[in-house]
């Protein structure tokens, strides 16, 4: 009987510790819970909403002047755009924008994310330098409109587009017709360049060579400015090149 009596007690207070426990796991819910739904109830506060919309509003402000920026940049392009420079161009606008909003006025945060970026290395290059500019273009409006200057944002952008119509226009229209970009492969031997060279002596009034590759095929590449005496010849020009045996991948674009 006393055993009974003592393993009665022990399981009582095993049982009593068990349901204090299992109280308490209870009661530190509840109060994560209550930590959650007033942390909730903050963020659905007023002042906070109007952050939020106000961040919102800056997001759909940047996706919209990028957008602008894509169109100047496909109107006044003389090649064919890349889907992918233009998609970036209005990413970037929108990133750069969220990336002013998290720094605010914290000199810390902006090391901090200047730190974090440096570490991306950009491997793809950018052969024409407008690109560049179009680059900075949306890295510019894109930190007005995150700094919080949405008349700025708006101002450079339709200001800066509308300059880069009127030069594009003014090339158009005052420009030289008549220089190309001019391109072909040829073995590597000297006296295959006095082959082209009668050619050139021949319809051309200016020339210049901007670059001279080797390729994995022992050919050397070879990439002119030209400028024609009669633009209307450049068709005559470039089937005399293209006949020259052992002269290959000819290719002429218009500057």
């Amino acid at each position: 009987m006393k055993s009974a009596s003592t393993y009665s007690v022990t399981q009582f207070f095993n049982n009593l510790h068990t349901n204090l426990s299992n109280c308490g796991r209870l009661l530190v819910q509840i109060s994560n819970w209550q930590i959650g739904m007033n942390t909730l109830f903050e963020f659905l506060t007023i002042p906070s909403l109007i952050t939020l919309g106000t961040d919102a509003l800056r997001l759909l402000l940047s996706f919209a002047l990028g957008i602008f920026i894509v169109n100047i940049y496909q109107w006044t392009h003389t090649k064919v755009p890349q889907k992918s420079f233009t998609d970036t161009l209005i990413i970037l606008c929108m990133l750069i924008s969220v990336v002013m909003v998290i720094i605010g006025d914290s000199i810390a945060r902006a090391f901090s994310l200047v730190g974090a970026l440096s570490i991306i290395r950009f491997r793809t290059a950018i052969q024409d330098p407008r690109d560049i500019g179009f680059v900075f273009y949306a890295l510019a409006v894109g930190m007005a409109v995150g700094a919080g200057n949405p008349s700025v944002a708006i101002l450079a952008t339709f200001l800066i587009g509308i300059i880069i119509l009127c030069m594009y226009h003014w090339h158009q229209r005052f420009g030289n017709d008549n220089e190309f970009s001019l391109e072909f492969c040829l073995p590597p031997d000297r006296s295959f360049e006095t082959v082209y060279r009668s050619v050139f002596d021949k319809y051309l009034i200016y020339e210049r060579l901007l670059e001279k590759r080797i390729k994995k095929s022992q050919m050397v590449e070879l990439t002119f400015r030209v400028k024609l005496v009669n633009p209307q010849e450049w068709l005559t020009f470039f089937n005399e090149l293209s006949q020259i045996e052992n002269l290959t991948e000819v290719r002429m674009d218009k500057e």
